[in-house]
């Protein structure tokens, strides 16, 4: 059975900001990935990590979709900046802002550039069908790896 690493990247990016304090890690964290580890960023804060995070909100787990669709792929939104607010709790330096434009995240991205001292946390909307054409083969992929009988050995 082949599957994908759901809740992987938010510790991933925690221990490689700590690993690499002179570098400045920039992650791309899926809504429902982000779900799975999201108390890992009260340590990000906590450490003083300057990671900027982009969360994808599309309201579920889109590559789950391609693999296996059902009604457990659609999640429960969450108010991701609030969250990320409320962990942070006026304690170390973060920085949150919600985007639904192109306009808005180019105007983001600019905006976090400067606030190299703290974590920057910008929740991307996006439709929960926009994804890539590689996204999606490697979802048939996996689903027709995972539909095959077992190799007896």
């Amino acid at each position: 059975m082949q599957y994908g690493s759901i809740g992987w990247s938010v510790g991933a990016t925690l221990g490689y900001a700590q690993a690499t304090p002179d570098k400045r890690v920039i992650a791309c964290i899926g809504d429902g990935s982000f779900q799975v580890t999201v108390q890992d960023v009260s340590t990000m804060i906590r450490n003083g990590q300057n990671s900027i995070i982009f969360l994808i909100n599309n309201g579920g787990y889109t590559i789950e979709v391609e693999i296996h669709d059902g009604p457990y792929n659609v999640i429960k939104n969450w108010n991701y900046t609030g969250l990320v607010d409320a962990l942070h709790n006026g304690e170390g330096k973060c920085w949150t802002v919600k985007v639904k434009t192109e306009e808005e995240l180019v105007e983001a991205i600019k905006n976090s550039g400067p606030k190299k001292d703290c974590l920057c946390f910008i929740e991307v909307f996006l439709h929960k069908d926009d994804t890539s054409k590689e996204l999606l083969e490697w979802g048939s992929r996996v689903s027709a790896a995972n539909n095959r009988p077992p190799n007896p050995r």
